[in-house]
């Protein structure tokens, strides 16, 4: 649905795109990371078609951002770090205008507009001047005029800044409830976020992709792989276990009477836990606690923020 090719973007003498390209499926929610200064805004506005690309390609749906850009940026919703409204209209207003300006229909885009602030949860503010409102509130207005034209591909940059944990928690439900429909693109800061909503990710550091793919993958690449943390009865047995599940065993230590604690790493998925839950059974290992711990991205940010300093 979003294809990148070999885009690149100067400033004067800073290269901040240095040859990014990657690949976004239809109807997958990917998360776009990295730390500050990583290329990520610079990316978000050549593919929403508000910045030029010194050299590389872009394609929505198929279509050329700049040789097609009617056809590519009818397909695009897009909410910058800061969302641009029109203080003085009404937030109902805004929002139709914002469809209308999309190429909606005049018929049309008052029950558009009306979807998109039921689905942020703004009808109670819907008459409301946009100048009026709380930067949470805003950048939910700013939300819901992105999906006003029900577009194939939503670009959200820094999308929960300003909102309070309830109304995150919301956005989060919300991502969840266009997972298929719409491709989303999700660059933040606020890593939680993309653990728990984007199935597909990529890290920018310096201009370039450094790493991409699912969560874990991504995890592996940068060294912060999650662990399996089990209590079993039998660590003699579940050590052969972890290893038939293609798991390391990184420590095990006894906790009272029978049952020890043991941590595993390596690619710790859906597949690789079932196959360990299947080897435990089979040996007749009862099994007390399993559980994953993700490593912290955070970490893998830290050291590249610190190697690019």
């Amino acid at each position: 649905m979003i294809v990148a090719q070999d885009l690149i973007k100067k400033f004067a003498k800073r290269t901040a795109v240095n040859g990014v390209s990657f690949h976004v499926p239809a109807g997958s929610i990917c998360g776009f990371l990295g730390p500050n200064g990583a290329g990520k805004s610079t990316s978000m506005r050549m593919i929403a078609g508000a910045l030029a690309p010194d050299q590389g390609r872009i394609l929505i749906d198929g279509a050329d951002v700049w040789s097609r850009s009617r056809d590519a940026r009818a397909q695009v919703g897009w909410l910058p770090e800061q969302a641009p409204l029109q203080l003085d209209a009404c937030v109902d207003e805004f929002i139709q205008w914002a469809a209308r300006m999309k190429g909606v229909e005049k018929n049309s885009a008052a029950q558009l507009a009306h979807d998109a602030m039921r689905l942020c949860s703004l009808l109670d503010v819907r008459r409301r001047l946009c100048g009026e409102l709380s930067r949470g509130f805003r950048q939910r207005v700013g939300l819901a005029a992105a999906l006003s034209s029900r577009p194939k591909v939503l670009l959200l940059d820094e999308p929960t800044a300003g909102l309070d944990p309830a109304q995150v928690l919301a956005f989060r439900e919300l991502l969840r409830s266009l997972k298929g429909a719409v491709t989303v693109l999700l660059s933040t800061h606020v890593l939680a976020e993309v653990e728990a909503t984007c199935d597909q990710l990529i890290v920018l550091d310096r201009g370039r992709v450094i790493a991409m793919g699912a969560p874990q993958e991504v995890r592996l690449k940068l060294g912060v792989a999650a662990k399996l943390e089990i209590e079993v009865n039998d660590p003699t047995r579940a050590e052969v276990a972890i290893e038939e599940a293609g798991l390391r065993l990184e420590s095990r230590r006894p906790i009272d009477g029978a049952w020890h604690a043991m941590t595993a790493t390596g690619d710790v998925t859906l597949a690789a836990r079932s196959k360990l839950s299947q080897s435990l059974a089979r040996d007749g290992v009862a099994v007390r606690r399993m559980d994953v711990e993700s490593g912290a991205l955070e970490e893998a940010f830290r050291r590249l923020a610190q190697e690019a300093s």
